[in-house]
């Protein structure tokens, strides 16, 4: 087999080189999307757009919105109205730091209280164990202890639904003397006693190194909740969509446009009738100059000429 044949069989099998692959020639290619639909004879691809208006949302997450709407938009009425005016933050924070010391014992931990008792028992010693100090809950057991006047805190969740259920008991806490506060969250309520949620919750007897911030807690509640005569009163929503304010200050605007208008209006009317009134004064003067000229001697000289001829024939 000669070289040259070889030499041919080699360039054959060679990769051919792309024209406009060089250094020059070399162009970056643009990323797109294998899955974006194209509309356009141009294949333009589809914009990215804000989908928060198309999006479907749970049925339960839409309750919430509207029922949230119809509380802003409708009036509602005072008694209402009152689970809106809720404890600050930091009040709040010490609150809670205060209920956590009184949580309920768990299953676990008044199964192992009960058997220590019972083997104390079995031995012969009698140990009386005494229940914890303990936050109270379940909204009949504490309208009992409001009753009672035993509960000497009440905390009332601001979210219970239906709203029935906590409507009356700041009015029952307020003829009973006891004082009350209404919290941000029911589940919060409900962690402190190991439950999903919980309506209300009341502390009947505080350790005596928590009295000072138990004290604390209560002399911001009563002139905040039991004595504000203003939260009981006052009626709450009636506040308008963007929508309808903007209808109305466009109305007012127009109001104010055809007010300005008129005024104008009137102006122009006003200064029309003084031109006319003048210009007829100055016609008037012109006639009587007129007829002056035409008889020759104004009316005014004549009755002076002849005032003199008699005094003239008089002497």
């Amino acid at each position: 087999m000669s070289s040259k044949s070889k030499q041919a069989r080699q360039k054959k099998n060679q990769p051919k080189k792309q024209k406009g692959k060089g250094r020059k020639g070399k162009k970056k290619q643009k990323k797109v999307d294998k899955f974006a639909k194209v509309y356009s004879k141009q294949k333009k691809s589809v914009p990215v757009r804000d989908l928060y208006q198309v999006m479907r949302w749970p049925k339960y997450i839409k309750i919430q919105r509207q029922r949230k709407v119809l509380m802003k938009r409708l009036r509602v009425p005072p008694a209402i109205n009152q689970f809106t005016n809720t404890l600050e933050r930091n009040t709040a924070y010490q609150l809670f730091t205060l209920l956590s010391k009184y949580s309920p014992e768990t299953k676990k931990q008044k199964k192992t209280r009960l058997q220590k008792v019972a083997e104390s028992k079995v031995i012969g010693d009698n140990v009386k164990s005494k229940k914890p100090l303990t936050v109270k809950y379940g909204i009949n057991h504490v309208t009992s202890l409001v009753e009672r006047k035993k509960a000497k805190l009440v905390i009332i969740a601001h979210d219970v639904d239906p709203i029935e259920l906590v409507v009356w008991l700041p009015a029952l806490c307020r003829k009973m003397g006891i004082p009350y506060c209404i919290v941000k969250g029911k589940a919060r309520l409900g962690k402190v006693v190991h439950k999903k949620t919980a309506t209300a919750l009341a502390l009947t007897d505080v350790k005596q190194q928590d009295k000072n911030a138990f004290a604390k807690i209560i002399d911001i509640c009563m002139p905040k909740f039991n004595d504000n005569v203003e939260t009981r009163t006052k009626w709450g929503g009636g506040v308008l969509s963007s929508k309808a304010r903007k209808a109305i200050e466009k109305n007012l605007e127009s109001s104010q446009l055809s007010k300005k208008l008129m005024q104008e209006q009137k102006i122009r009317e006003r200064i029309i009738k003084e031109k006319l009134e003048q210009q007829r004064l100055e016609e008037e003067a012109q006639k009587k100059k007129e007829e002056e000229a035409k008889n020759g001697k104004p009316e005014a000289d004549k009755t002076e000429d002849k005032k003199n001829e008699k005094k003239n024939t008089k002497k």
